[in-house]
């Protein structure tokens, strides 16, 4: 089953201008959900990140639906941009989530935020493997899995950010997501 909120486009994207201005490849051409974003001073995002094993994955753009799948990945939450979407067809087959989120100066509306987690845990539970990503797979994506990853263990935030940023490097960076991730008690 694929599931994708009304704004997610089932149509291959028609590229995008990168930080310079200028039209990259579409996604129709790439094959994967995005291209690559760039920006001055920022490093590319990592490759996806096995934050619990066998069950869940962080990462950013772009995303090869084909490692996904190789590697038993049957939910992915996409909390990219609302202008990123895979190329058609490219989540036949996958539990697909598209939920843009803001990383800015506030957590983006945390009970959104705890639902897409809770949504993710769950299917955890039932055995399925999810991936959790957005651009950079850094802050959005990172303040997500840590929500995933307190649900599932249930342990406090603190221990659920320490936990995700012991194994990526430069995840929730973004010292609001962070702090309002040590705040929360374990789930009850």
């Amino acid at each position: 089953m694929t599931t994708q909120t009304a704004d997610a486009s089932t149509a291959a994207d028609t590229g995008s201008p990168t930080a310079s201005g200028d039209a990259g490849p579409t996604t129709a051409e790439t094959g994967l959900t995005t291209v690559a974003v760039e920006l001055p001073g920022v490093p590319p995002a990592d490759p996806p990140t096995e934050l619990l094993p066998g069950r869940l994955w962080q990462g950013g753009c772009p995303v090869d639906f084909d490692w996904v799948r190789e590697q038993g990945i049957s939910v992915v939450l996409d909390i990219a941009d609302a202008d990123a979407h895979p190329p058609a067809g490219a989540t036949d087959g996958i539990a697909y989530v598209k939920a843009p989120l803001v990383d800015g100066e506030d957590v983006p509306d945390p009970l959104l935020v705890q639902h897409l987690a809770g949504l993710v845990a769950g299917m955890v539970a039932q055995g399925r493997t999810a991936l959790v990503h957005c651009s950079f797979g850094r802050n959005r994506s990172g303040l997500v899995a840590s929500l995933v990853v307190r649900e599932v263990l249930g342990v406090t935030g603190a221990e659920a950010l320490a936990h995700v940023q012991a194994r990526r490097a430069g995840t929730v960076n973004n010292e609001v997501f962070a702090a309002w991730l040590r705040a929360l008690p374990a789930p009850s």
